[in-house]
């Protein structure tokens, strides 16, 4: 098997300031089936790093209340670097700013009964090899074609440390992915990030989830990465990506197409992405990609009906001849909420409420005249779709 070529996107990426304030987060989904009863499942596998220079051998969760009375906020990082053993009496009064530091595997499953698990791991423990974009710490390791890693958290754990923010569960995985359709190109700004690595990706491999042994396989995994890098998380946050489509014209699945769309960027709040219908692409902001385009989106709540309640996510472009309209539905029930600590610390959460079983319909449009020619009508499915805003905890 020849070796793969790497690009400087698949690198780690914090450098300079940003290893003080600042966070990289690679991200993975896939579909894998039941072994015992043949359910499809979608999960997600991520690695978040945060201000890992500035307590590179003690993990610093800073949601809990740091308070101060004349002591500076660098004195206070100090005692926690040292783990707490300089945290006394004199700490009381006003709550003081502590930033986080650790490096975050987080894994998970989508849809009914979905939950995710965190286990926090101190940066000095992560090995990085730049020849294969690789990082290795404790039995995780990330890398340009492999995942492998186990993530286990009680309810003892729980109990002890509910900063955690998350719930109890088991996983473990081995991995390979293929990024068939690479969105090369550098969505972002001067605050932050993102590049879809793998708008259509495929992977095999295996998966034990509490207890239940799931298959994962290239043709039905429909698989996804990413990855983002900054100072701080897009505020608001939005996403929305698919590679399983349909069409409702030919009934046939589109396998040359897909979804991938973040933002919100800069200060006009606008999306950044790309769509790609059977050869046509459509390229959403960026750097002069999406000069001359007209975009709209919103996330809203729908009213409940017999298939309990769901939010909304809906894309309008127009560019030049063409119109597509993109729209996403989830239901509340399939979706929960992951946490972000952002670097800053502050006690403050990048709160993403998010799904990956997402359904809805994407339509693409030409101008004739005053008209509009139909020209594609599909359903897409298992689609990632998120919504975010930051939170500050007890305010």
């Amino acid at each position: 098997m020849a070796a793969k070529k790497i690009n400087n996107f698949e690198q780690y990426l914090l450098r300079g300031k940003l290893r003080s304030e600042g966070f990289e987060r690679w991200r993975y989904s896939f579909c894998a089936s039941s072994k015992s009863t043949g359910d499809e499942r979608r999960f997600f596998i991520e690695m978040y790093l945060v201000n890992p220079a500035v307590s590179p051998n003690v993990v610093v969760i800073a949601q809990k209340t740091r308070l101060s009375t004349g002591i500076s906020d660098a004195s206070v990082q100090q005692a926690l670097i040292g783990g707490m053993s300089g945290y006394d009496s004199r700490f009381s009064g006003q709550e003081i700013v502590v930033k986080p530091s650790y490096l975050l595997v987080k894994a998970g499953v989508y849809g009914d009964n979905g939950k995710q698990m965190n286990k926090f791991i101190s940066s000095a423990k992560f090995n990085y090899s730049k020849s294969t974009a690789t990082i290795k710490t404790d039995d995780c390791l990330f890398s340009a074609d492999t995942l492998i890693g186990t993530v286990e958290v009680t309810d003892g754990d729980l109990r002890v440390r509910p900063e955690m923010l998350c719930n109890a569960g088991f996983m473990t995985w081995e991995l390979k992915y293929e990024n068939t359709v690479e969105g090369k190109t550098l969505y972002g700004n001067s605050s932050n990030s993102w590049v879809p690595l793998g708008c259509k990706s495929k992977f095999i491999g295996s998966l034990t989830f509490d207890g239940e042994e799931y298959a994962v396989t290239p043709e039905k995994s429909f698989g996804y990465v990413d990855k983002s890098w900054g100072e701080s998380l897009s505020n608001p946050y939005y996403h929305i990506s698919t590679s399983r489509l349909t069409s409702m014209i030919t009934g046939k699945s589109l396998s040359s197409s897909y979804v991938s769309i973040e933002g919100e960027f800069g200060k006009k709040k606008e999306l950044n992405g790309l769509i790609e219908i059977e050869g046509r692409t459509f390229r959403i902001g960026g750097f002069l990609n999406g000069i001359g385009m007209v975009e709209t989106h919103y996330c809203t709540q729908v009213p409940s009906n017999e298939d309990g309640e769901k939010l909304h996510w809906s894309v309008s472009l127009e560019k030049g001849e063409y119109v597509v309209d993109l729209d996403v539905f989830c239901r509340t029930s399939e979706m929960f909420v992951r946490d972000y600590e952002v670097p800053q610390g502050k006690r403050t959460l990048m709160k993403v409420l998010g799904g990956g079983t997402g359904t809805g319909e994407v339509r693409i449009f030409k101008k004739v005249g005053k008209n509009l020619e139909l020209l594609e009508h599909a359903n897409i499915y298992d689609t990632i779709c998120e919504f975010g805003e930051l939170d500050s905890v007890g305010s």
